[in-house]
């Protein structure tokens, strides 16, 4: 033993963890986290001193504390302003705790949703998080860009491991070269478990023995303080735990307890982590061993990512209308679905609706899935109006951000036209000047009109959402049907194609050619038993798969395994490895198709495995590299264990992963914290497989769970074993204990898109912007004014990921520009119509510069930097 105690003081952190539901309905306990602010200020005003028995308190999210502020009186918000001066309360900068689904765009935009906070007069340095096992590597830099350098993890161990003993500090290295000091925190729910905020004194005073024994015994742990914490799950907040710090105290003069903000905390730990101790140094993503809990919702998970896709697409076109002026847009005159806008949003209403996308997003990618009663009472009416509530964020923001996209397309199809505003749909843009202020987005009158924006016509428009050109197979919605278009499209251009020709049956067969490639499937093995690229001989299928590319495969577990699993689901754990899994494919004796259309050719079979039933169509495109795959599934709900996948056997030895997350791409195994989930990955849309002279660049715009070299469910590796490329996309799985779906059915589309391709790091972050960012394609009959690039270029195209978004009242437009590269670039903001643009740099608030066909404005980026730039037509 030390000669004296290293511990000298125990800091309790009461507070309390945030859960969006799980103890009751996400209607009502987003509320009463609101609630729970206003009752913290006044307990702190009951415990008046600043003593020992003076309440401390940590608001672990931001997102109660925000909303407060918005319903607060100048007299509260001046109470909470001068509890956080004093000390007596801090509030942390995570909005909410997140999952991994968030993409690089919504984990920014949780930050710049503090600025309540900041004028207010609240600080924050700290984000904590509860509960999630991981974060996406590019959280690190996101953070250091608004003021927070701490990051507490409060982890739960449970199907998982941590990265580092808890509790543990650490440096953990974002991308870019900037650091967050973490603090790799026990549990949370010991505030319960112990019996902390129940106020049983004398098993909390036990448990925290224990742990400053433990803490004093450790040669890995260089700090003289523990941290505990006083939380639970949802709990209101009580001063039970004030017997507990009397209690310890008068056993333990030596070392002295007392209530502490967890800012104080990490100030106190902070500080001896940077005076000459040496803590590890770790760079990569913190990948989450709990998402696989993302496979239990498949549905909506896709339902979430296609809005946010509305939303990015949606946000790019109102923008780009914005600065090129609006016209007279084609308004229909019946409210509907696959209909025009029948009148424009003002823009304080867009303003409006792109907010309540980014909450609902918010809210549905926060890490409480379901009830506390989801799998040990599946049945009940509370777990099923549970799950509506939090299914419900995801649809909630597919329909605001569907809506805006369409007034955006249509929007911007009219910009830049010399006449007013149209009153009804079918009016071109010959209306006649009605002013600049008629041209504005407050278009309110609609007109009799003849509804030809109903998927009439006999063309097909085209939006590319993003910086580069791309020329990109489109699946449009056409009357009767769908079709399928591939045309060049510029930056941020427009272009229209005829509408093809409909497709033709080319009968029964089980090959398909294009001057790229020649595939042959086999429907009794379930997929495709060959991919060659014509164009270097390759064969990219790994014939000695146990599966076809493009198989659905079944995982389940054999009747007579006595894994603990099955009788106590917490058993689905590093502790004890398996379970064993059989594995089936869906297959079928029936024949393929084939299906010839103008621009592409499709391999289309069916197959069943179990209560599963499957239609997968195989597209190839001449003249293009890509590869698409669509697979259907039908399935009925099973409580039993199981998980269903869908197979890509890539013929790569030795491969590498590079893998899309959030504001960045790792490499799987060589860049991720220790002892984090090697099993599965949840990606954002894209990775790239390379090795032994090959290369695959593929995406998945529905289904984010991936597991990498072969299937990997229950190894709990600590390393990644990965012989081969294959790549196996985790559709469903209900491996779980808690909270996430214990069964789900019906019927849904999944979409893949691959490419052989040499890439890093930057290719495969490009390929899921693509993915994120699809083509707009629409079947139109209304006047389109834009012609090829709509008139803002950022060069260079292939450096970058560019984000444009309306921003105010004002017309100001943000366009936020995203290096992808390693070392230091210069971007170029031209435009290129008549017609000036102004651009400044940074606040948008002075600097104005005008962009033109010979004026451009150049901006110099760090390696990996982000930068806003402000665009606005002149006054």
């Amino acid at each position: 033993m030390p000669s004296r105690p290293r511990i000298t003081e125990i800091l309790l952190v009461p507070h309390t963890h945030h859960d969006v539901g799980y103890t009751d309905s996400p209607r009502l306990i987003d509320r009463q986290h609101r609630d729970i602010v206003g009752r913290v200020l006044d307990l702190c005003e009951e415990t008046t001193s600043d003593g020992a028995g003076a309440l401390r308190w940590t608001f672990e999210v931001s997102r109660p504390v925000i909303e407060f502020l918005r319903h607060a009186d100048a007299g509260d918000v001046d109470r909470l302003r001068r509890l956080v001066v004093r000390g007596r309360v801090a509030v942390t900068g995570g909005y909410l705790n997140m999952t991994q689904l968030p993409g690089e765009q919504e984990i920014e935009r949780t930050y710049e949703a503090l600025a309540p906070l900041i004028e207010a007069g609240i600080p924050i340095r700290t984000e904590q998080h509860g509960d999630v096992n991981g974060l996406p590597w590019g959280a690190v830099p996101a953070m250091r860009r608004h003021g927070i350098t701490r990051l507490v993890m409060a982890l739960n161990p449970d199907h998982g491991r941590p990265p580092f003993t808890q509790p543990s500090g650490f440096w953990w290295e974002g991308p870019d070269g900037s650091r967050v000091f973490v603090f790799l925190s026990t549990h949370y729910g010991i505030g319960e478990e112990w019996g902390i905020i129940d106020g049983d004194v004398r098993l909390a005073a036990k448990r925290v023995t224990s742990l400053v024994d433990d803490l004093d015994e450790r040669d890995d742990y260089p700090f003289d303080v523990a941290v505990v914490h006083a939380a639970n799950d949802n709990r209101w907040p009580t001063l039970e735990f004030l017997p507990l710090v009397a209690h310890w105290n008068d056993a333990h003069a030596d070392r002295p307890m007392r209530l502490a903000t967890m800012d104080e905390a990490l100030d106190r730990l902070e500080r001896t982590a940077t005076e000459g101790v040496e803590l590890p140094v770790v760079r990569g993503e913190w990948a989450d061993w709990w998402s696989h809990g993302h496979g239990s919702t498949a549905r909506e998970l896709s339902v979430h990512r296609l809005a946010r896709s509305h939303q990015l697409t949606g946000e790019t076109m109102h923008a780009l209308a914005d600065l090129r002026g609006d016209g007279a847009v084609d308004l229909a005159s019946v409210l509907g679905h696959s209909r025009g806008p029948v009148r424009l949003r003002s823009r304080a209403e867009l303003a409006d609706d792109l907010t309540e996308v980014d909450r609902l997003l918010w809210l549905f990618a926060e890490h409480t899935w379901g009830s506390w009663e989801s799998f040990s009472n599946p049945g009940s009416t509370y777990t099923a109006s549970h799950w509506n509530a939090k299914a419900g964020f995801a649809y909630g923001a597919y329909d605001f951000a569907r809506h805006v996209a369409v007034e955006g397309l249509f929007r911007l199809l009219a910009s830049g036209a010399s006449g007013g505003s149209s009153g009804g749909s079918s009016g071109g843009s010959s209306g006649g000047s009605e002013g600049d202020d008629a041209r504005r987005p407050a278009m309110h009158r609609t007109g009799p009109g003849t509804d030809r924006t109903c998927l009439g016509g006999s063309s097909i428009v085209l939006v590319n959402p993003t910086v580069r050109r791309r020329t990109d197979p489109v699946v449009v919605d056409v009357a009767g049907g769908r079709a399928v278009v591939v045309a060049p499209v510029e930056p941020f251009g427009v272009a229209t194609v005829a509408l093809p020709a409909e497709p033709v049956d080319g009968g029964i067969g089980d090959a398909i050619k294009t001057p790229e490639y020649a595939v042959t499937a086999d429907p009794t093995r379930g997929g495709v038993i060959s991919l060659v690229d014509r164009r270097t001989g390759r064969e990219l299928v790994d014939r000695d798969a146990a599966f076809p590319l493009g198989a659905l495969v079944a995982e389940t577990i054999p009747a007579d395994s006595d894994h603990p699993f099955l009788t106590r689901p917490r058993d689905f754990h590093p502790d004890f490895p398996g379970p064993e899994f059989e594995r089936t494919a869906a297959t079928s004796s029936g024949p393929a198709r084939i299906v010839n259309g103008t621009g592409f050719v499709a391999l289309t079979w069916e197959g069943a495995v179990g209560a599963i039933d499957v239609r997968t169509t195989l597209r190839l495109y001449p003249l293009s590299d890509i590869v698409d795959l669509d697979i259907t599934v039908t399935k009925a709900e099973t409580f039993e264990p199981e998980s269903v996948f869908v197979t890509f056997p890539f013929a790569i030895a030795d491969p590498r992963f590079t893998v899309e997350t959030a504001g960045a791409a790792f490499v799987a195994e060589h860049e991720q914290l220790p002892d984090t989930s090697r099993d599965w990955y949840a990606i954002q849309h894209a990775l790239g497989v390379a090795g032994d002279g090959a290369a695959v660049l593929w995406g998945s715009y529905d289904a984010p769970l991936v597991q990498l070299g072969g299937f990997q469910t229950g190894r709990w590796a600590r390393r990644l074993e990965a012989r081969t490329g294959h790549v196996n996309s985790w559709l469903m799985n209900n491996l779980h204990f808690t909270n996430f779906r214990a069964a789900q059915g019906g019927t849904q589309t999944f979409r893949y898109r691959f490419a052989p391709r040499p890439h890093d790091a930057a290719a495969v972050r490009r390929f899921g912007d693509d993915l994120l960012r699809p083509i707009v394609g629409r079947h139109y009959a209304g006047p389109v004014e834009p012609a090829g690039a709509a008139a803002l270029i950022v060069d260079p195209g292939d450096d970058l990921l560019v984000d444009l978004r309306p921003a105010d009242a004002d017309g100001l437009v943000r366009a936020r520009l995203r290096s992808l590269s390693d070392v230091p670039i210069t971007a170029e903001l031209g435009w290129v119509i008549d017609g000036s643009v102004e651009a400044s740099v940074g606040d948008g608030q002075a600097g104005w510069q005008p962009l033109g066909p010979e004026r451009r404005l150049g901006i110099d980026l760090a390696p990996h930097a982000v930068v806003d730039v402000w665009l606005r037509r002149p006054s």
